[in-house]
């Protein structure tokens, strides 16, 4: 394998045994992650002394010629020269034409060294260049949304990812302006994929997705992002202070950060901090728990102000305390917008107005919590399943 191959199987080796160090002394495999990275280190070694070795004996045998050539141009010279043969003149001009000929020589193989490393980077340019964009912006040829309440409509909506099997199979649902739903199903039965659909992080193999009656294909990034904003199982902080990432890529003015989180009744929280809205919160955001890492996510999303919001369960991960708190606040952050959310606890399905339930890529069943677990189904199943688990965390 090139050497450049064996290089980034060693950064690939390095960087995971960094990012998944907690994994690795949680469940004590510290000597076989060792192994791994002395085998990777190994490998690329004894690719790279190959390479140079190469590369030496290139160069060397270049030199070598060359002073071959040189050192028998100068012995027949010289012997001419004394037989009266050649003139000292001619014989310096024949050194003089062989270092013409013979230096480009030596200069090739150090041009063919590094013209193959050349070569290998611009490869993985080339890869990078060439690997097609799951979504494409259309930039001026798009159009924009205006600002408002937002309908999402899905017309037999089919997604598989490549080479694999379907995901999702012909969805059709709409949800009205302002309404609440909760999408819920077991493990695998496609409530991720439809919200990455929903905020075009991917785009359906077949069907069409509408936001207020616009295919979201023709809505330009800008537009799209600016209404429809999607609030992940973990929010993604920088290694900055709660104020700079609640604001991050704007210019919102401190006040008003600080208003946010009033509004979302998250002012407590937000005093109880070392040092409020200057509060570091590291690399990660490893300085907070998850569940302040998903108020900040939250304080984020609501001075994006957006029109149409989607979780990703928000409160999946959290203690009971802080998901008061961020039941509060998705309660403020929703009020007043076009909500979907991603459920996978009880609270969230029953504080929705309606309940999309799916199953195998389908969705199977609809309608508020309260019909929903009267009759038999899906729906009744899996909320016997997280009751059971209720109870057993409690016991």
């Amino acid at each position: 394998m090139a050497p450049c191959a064996r290089g980034r199987d060693l950064l690939a080796a390095v960087s995971e045994s960094v990012v998944g160090a907690s994994t690795i002394r949680s469940f004590g495999v510290e000597d076989r992650t060792a192994v791994r990275l002395d085998e990777a280190i190994e490998s690329h070694r004894k690719a790279a002394t190959t390479a140079h070795i190469r590369s030496s004996v290139a160069f060397a045998a270049g030199q070598f010629v060359g002073g071959i050539t040189l050192a028998v141009v100068l012995v027949v010279g010289t012997w001419l020269a004394a037989t009266s043969r050649m003139t000292l003149g001619e014989l310096l001009a024949y050194l003089f034409l062989v270092g013409l000929f013979t230096q480009p020589v030596q200069q090739a193989t150090e041009i063919l060294n590094e013209l193959q490393n050349a070569v290998a980077g611009w490869r993985r340019v080339l890869e990078v260049v060439d690997t097609p964009a799951d979504v494409a912006d259309p930039g001026p040829d798009g159009v924009d949304l205006p600002r408002g309440p937002i309908t999402v409509d899905f017309v037999g909506v089919g997604f598989a990812y490549p080479g694999g099997p379907p995901v999702l199979r012909d969805v059709t649902e709409y949800v009205a302006p302002r309404s609440r739903i909760a999408v819920v199903g077991e493990t695998g039965s496609g409530k991720s994929t439809f919200a990455k659909l929903l905020t075009r992080l991917m785009d359906p193999t077949s069907g069409i997705i509408r936001l207020d009656g616009v295919d979201v294909r023709t809505v330009r990034f800008a537009s799209l992002r600016a209404r429809v904003v999607m609030v992940p199982q973990e929010g993604f902080l920088f290694d900055d202070t709660v104020l700079s990432n609640v604001r991050f890529g704007t210019d919102i003015p401190r006040e008003d950060v600080a208003s946010a989180f009033t509004d979302l009744g998250l002012d407590a929280w937000l005093q109880g901090l070392p040092a409020g809205l200057d509060t570091p919160v590291g690399q990660r955001g490893e300085s907070l728990s998850a569940g302040e890492r998903q108020l900040v996510a939250l304080a984020r999303a609501y001075l994006a102000a957006p029109d149409l919001l989607v979780l990703d369960e928000a409160t999946s991960a959290v203690d009971p305390a802080t998901e008061v708190r961020i039941q509060r606040a998705l309660d403020s952050l929703s009020r007043g917008r076009t909500s979907i959310a991603i459920a996978h606890r009880i609270s969230t399905a029953e504080a929705a107005d309606e309940v999309l339930v799916m199953d195998r890529g389908r969705v199977v069943q609809r309608g508020p919590h309260s019909r929903l677990i009267a009759q038999p189904g899906p729906y009744a199943a899996l909320h016997a399943s997280w009751i059971a688990n209720q109870q057993a965390g409690v016991t």
